[in-house]
């Protein structure tokens, strides 16, 4: 206490200009109209300022929620999606054969009728490599959050890879960029379908072979995935034909072409998981068909 009244002592002068300047200034806003207007229209702004840049920084912290939350809703309706393209089959009953479309069919029909195929749960890359013969990713979702082996993994854009092994926690996934990936892809256009494989170099070609000799394809042609695979849905983006197609050395029935994928595999950042609800099922029929051979 006493180093503090020393210190006020000390520069008491300096202390009272300011009380008095201090004094000075409250007397001319209180009393003086036009001061005081610029007075309340100058704390006005410098005190949004302040509120501005406090939401922004409040902003800036819950941005992570804020993206998960997004994350989850845009996994939602991918899966409308996804099952939303299987668009028409046929109902049997005694007598007649009903079409039914999916897409535009009322809720209590669906809810009846119609069984959902696929499931999309949201994840994030942590691990990538698009520069060996045989690339891995890994994400942040484990089993602990549904995750299995054999899922596919698709981003906005295209296709990702496979998810192969699987902890509590992490997953790590086949790229697309593997010498073993082999995805059922179709022409567009022609719904003709082939296999994708991809042979090494160039990280953003791949290569589409057993598409049938007499479709004339073009560069630019869009590539989506066939529908066949148990793993991905039903036209996830591929990418585009690049150059002309050639007819296979190996097979002279059937032309090869490169795949400009339209995922670039060394930006793949927020991705989606999914989960085809019948693959059991489908998995027990083809072991039987195996079994029979």
């Amino acid at each position: 206490m006493g180093k503090i009244l020393q210190l006020l002592l000390r520069n008491g002068g300096f202390v009272t200009f300011v009380l008095v300047e201090v004094f000075c200034f409250i007397i001319i806003v209180q009393f003086n109209e036009r001061q005081n207007a610029i007075f309340t229209h100058t704390t006005g702004l410098f005190a949004g300022r302040v509120l501005e840049r406090r939401q922004e920084f409040s902003d800036y912290i819950g941005l992570k929620e804020r993206i998960d939350s997004l994350n989850g809703v845009n996994a939602r309706l991918q899966t409308d999606l996804a099952n939303a393209r299987i668009v028409k089959f046929p109902l049997r009953d005694t007598f007649v054969v009903v079409l039914f479309d999916s897409l535009n069919s009322t809720d209590s029909v669906r809810r009846h009728v119609m069984r959902p195929l696929y499931e999309y749960y949201t994840a994030t890359v942590i691990g990538n490599s698009i520069s060996s013969a045989n690339n891995w990713l890994m994400i942040n979702r484990g089993s602990n959050d549904h995750i299995a082996p054999n899922m596919a993994v698709v981003t906005n854009n295209g296709i990702v890879g496979i998810v192969r092994h699987v902890d509590d926690h992490f997953a790590m996934v086949m790229s697309v960029l593997h010498r073993q990936t082999k995805i059922s892809a179709a022409l567009s256009r022609f719904h003709a379908f082939g296999s994708l494989i991809w042979e090494g170099g160039d990280p953003s070609l791949m290569t589409l072979k057993y598409i049938p000799k007499h479709f004339e394809v073009k560069p630019g042609d869009e590539v989506v995935t066939s529908g066949f695979s148990q793993m991905f849905p039903r036209e996830i983006r591929v990418g585009t034909v690049e150059g002309d197609a050639v007819q296979d050395p190996e097979n002279p029935y059937f032309l090869v072409m490169k795949v400009r994928l339209s995922q670039d595999m060394s930006t793949v950042g927020d991705v989606y998981v999914v989960k085809n609800l019948f693959q059991p099922e489908q998995d027990s029929l083809q072991v039987k068909v195996r079994n029979e051979q």
